[in-house]
C-alpha cells in the first residue's frame, strides 16, 4: 500500500511501511508549502529553485532525514545547514536504496523563466509500497521517461517552466500508467483539460486530480487487483 499526500505545486509526501519521502517542499509566493517540523526519512528536491527546494534543508535538519538531489541542489542544501552525512547526490540512473524503497534519478531540465535557458532538474522513479511511481518535478522535457514503465505518473502542467497540458497528456498516452496525476498548474482549467484529454485519448490511464491536503491511497488487492481511493 502506498499513500500519496499532495501539498500543492510540485510538493508531495509518499508513505509506505512507515517510511516517508518528501518531494519538493517548495516556497511559493513567499509561503512554505510544508511546515518545517514535518517528519520524513528522506527529503528530495529535484532542482535548486525556491519553488522546489523551499525549506527542504530545514525539514531535513529537523527530522534528521537524508537529503537527496543533484549536485547543485545538494550544494545549496549544504549552504542552508544540511550536514554532509545527511547529503546524497543522486547520479543519473544510479539507484539509491533503503529498505523497501528504491529511488532512481534521471537527468531532465526546466525552463529558467527569469534568466532564460534551462536549469537541471531530476525526474524520479520511486519504487515503494508495491508501486512504481514516475515523478517529473519541474520538467520541460520527457527525457527517458517515455521509455520507462510505471504504475503512476505525476507530471507538471501549465507551461512556463514546465510542460504544456498537451505535452503532459502526450507523455501519459505514450507511457500508459494506470494513474496520471497533474501538478503545478497555473490556471483552474488546466487540470480539467488534462483529465478530459486523458479520458478521451489514453484509455488505459485514469486521471486523478488532487487538491492540496488530499491523500491518494493505492494498493494491490488480492494480489493483482489495482485499487485506489482519494480522500
Amino acid at each position: 500500500m502506498l499513500n500519496i499526500k499532495y501539498f500543492g505545486h510540485t510538493s508531495f509526501a509518499f508513505e509506505a511501511k512507515g517510511t516517508t519521502i518528501l518531494l519538493n517542499p517548495g516556497i511559493v509566493e513567499g509561503e512554505p508549502l510544508v511546515p518545517a517540523d514535518f517528519q520524513a526519512r528522506i527529503v528530495i528536491a529535484t532542482n535548486h529553485v525556491d519553488d522546489a527546494i523551499g525549506n527542504a534543508a530545514a525539514i531535513s535538519v529537523n527530522s534528521k532525514a537524508w537529503f537527496l538531489g543533484n549536485k547543485e541542489t545538494a550544494e545549496k542544501a549544504a549552504e542552508q545547514g544540511v550536514k554532509p552525512w545527511l547529503l546524497h547526490v543522486l547520479e543519473p540512473e544510479v539507484p539509491y536504496e533503503v529498505p523497501d524503497v528504491t529511488i532512481t534519478g534521471y537527468s531532465l531540465s526546466r525552463i529558467d523563466e527569469e534568466a532564460g535557458g534551462r536549469i537541471d532538474n531530476l525526474g524520479l522513479i520511486i519504487e515503494m509500497g508495491g508501486m512504481r511511481v514516475g515523478y517529473l518535478g519541474d520538467s520541460a522535457i520527457r527525457g527517458l521517461f517515455e521509455q520507462l514503465e510505471m504504475d503512476i505518473l505525476i507530471v507538471p502542467i501549465g507551461g512556463g517552466a514546465t510542460f504544456q497540458v498537451k505535452d503532459a497528456v502526450s507523455l501519459c498516452i505514450d507511457v500508459q500508467p494506470r494513474i496520471g496525476i497533474p501538478m503545478r498548474w497555473t490556471a483552474e482549467d488546466q487540470p480539467k483539460k488534462f483529465s478530459k484529454y486523458i479520458e478521451q485519448f489514453s484509455k488505459g490511464t485514469k486521471p486523478v486530480l488532487m487538491e492540496p491536503d488530499q491523500t491518494l491511497t493505492i494498493q494491490w488487492a488480492a494480489g493483482n487487483e489495482f485499487r485506489y481511493e482519494l480522500n
